[in-house]
C-alpha cells in the first residue's frame, strides 16, 4: 500500500530528472540539391545559413553560389551525378556503371575543383550506379582520400551506399525524407509534418529538397516556427563533425558537438536508469501486460526511418 502512494511521488522526481534529455530540440537537416543551373537559385540565399547547398558540377552558377556560400559560413557539397536507370542525361563529368574506377575517381577530383569547399558528397540521380559494388567503392574510396563525407540521396532501395561507406570507414548518412517531388503546397506541408514526425521520434532527421520557388517560399514561411515547436534547424556539418573536411572548415562544430554529445549521452544514462526503476515500478503494481508491451515498445531504440525512395529521376 505504502509503495502505491510513493509510485506517482517517485516519477514526478524522476522525471526532474530527465528533463534536460527529454527536452533536447529535434534536429532538422535540409539539404538543397540541384544548385548551379538556374538564376532563380540564387534566392534559396534568403533561407537560413544551417540550410546546406549541394551544388552540381560545372554549372554555370557552381563557382559564385559556393564562393558566397562560404564567405557566409554556410555548408556546401558536391551533388556527383550518376547513372539513372532510365538512361537520363547525367550532365557534366556524370558516373557511370561502365567507368574503370580511374576515370570514377578522375571525375570526382574534377568536380570537387568546381565546388573545392565542399565538405561532402551527395548523389544526383544514381540509381543504377549507387546499385552496383565496384563502381561505389570507387566513388567510396575517393569520397575518403578527400575527407568528405557522403549522403546516399536513396534514389533506388537497392542502394549500396551505406553498406560499403561503413566498410571503408566513411562517414555517411541517407536521405530520410524528399521534401519537393511534388510542389503542390498541401503535399509540401505533407512531407514537412513527416519530417517533423520523424525528428521528434529519432532525435534528427535528415531531409533533401531543391531550389523550386515553391519550395523556396514555402520554407521562408514554415522554417522560422520550427523552434517554437521544439526543433532546432542544424547544418549538415552539426551532423559529421567528425569528418576531416568538416573539421578543417568549420572547428567550432566540432567541440560544440562533442560538448552536446557528452551532455547527451549523460543524460541519457540517467534516463535509461530511471526508464528501468520505472518499469520496475509498475511491474510491481500489476500494470497490465498491454502497458507493458507498450513501454518495451516505446523505449526500443529506433533504426533510422526512410519514408521514400526519390520518384524524381
Amino acid at each position: 500500500m505504502l509503495l502505491r502512494l510513493l509510485t506517482p511521488c517517485i516519477i514526478f522526481v524522476l522525471c526532474g530528472l530527465v528533463s534536460p534529455y527529454v527536452k533536447a530540440k529535434s534536429d532538422i537537416i535540409i539539404i538543397l540539391d540541384d544548385l548551379g543551373y538556374r538564376p532563380s537559385d540564387i534566392a534559396a540565399f534568403s533561407l537560413p545559413k544551417e540550410v546546406t547547398f549541394s551544388i552540381l558540377p560545372q554549372t554555370p552558377l557552381a563557382s559564385e553560389i559556393a564562393q558566397r556560400a562560404e564567405k557566409e559560413g554556410r555548408a556546401v557539397m558536391l551533388h556527383m551525378p550518376m547513372q539513372a536507370q532510365n538512361g537520363k542525361n547525367m550532365g557534366p563529368l556524370g558516373l557511370s556503371i561502365d567507368m574503370y574506377a580511374g576515370a570514377i575517381t578522375h571525375n570526382v577530383r574534377r568536380a570537387m575543383k568546381s565546388v573545392p569547399n565542399a565538405v561532402g558528397i551527395n548523389n544526383h540521380m544514381g540509381s543504377a550506379f549507387t546499385g552496383q559494388r565496384e563502381a561505389m567503392e570507387a566513388l567510396l574510396k575517393e569520397v575518403k582520400r578527400q575527407g568528405l563525407f557522403f549522403v546516399d540521396s536513396r534514389t533506388t532501395v537497392l542502394s549500396k551506399g551505406k553498406e560499403i561507406a561503413e566498410q571503408l570507414g566513411v562517414p555517411n548518412a541517407s536521405r530520410q525524407v524528399f521534401l519537393d517531388h511534388r510542389l503542390e503546397p498541401a503535399f509540401l506541408l505533407q512531407q514537412f509534418n513527416e519530417m517533423k514526425r520523424i525528428a521528434k521520434r529519432e532525435g534528427r532527421v535528415l531531409v533533401i529538397g531543391h531550389p523550386h520557388p515553391a519550395t523556396i517560399d514555402f520554407l521562408q514561411t514554415h522554417l522560422p516556427l520550427l523552434e517554437k515547436e521544439g526543433f532546432s534547424l542544424a547544418s549538415v556539418a552539426d551532423y559529421f563533425p567528425d569528418a576531416p573536411k568538416v573539421a578543417k572548415q568549420f572547428p567550432n562544430v566540432h567541440e560544440q558537438t562533442a560538448g552536446l554529445s557528452h551532455h547527451i549521452i549523460a543524460n541519457k544514462n540517467i534516463a535509461d536508469k530511471n526508464i528501468t526503476l520505472k518499469n520496475n515500478l509498475a511491474f510491481t503494481n500489476e500494470v497490465n501486460s498491454e502497458n507493458l508491451e507498450h513501454t518495451r515498445y516505446s523505449t526500443r531504440k529506433a533504426s533510422p526511418e526512410i519514408t521514400d525512395v526519390a520518384p524524381n529521376e
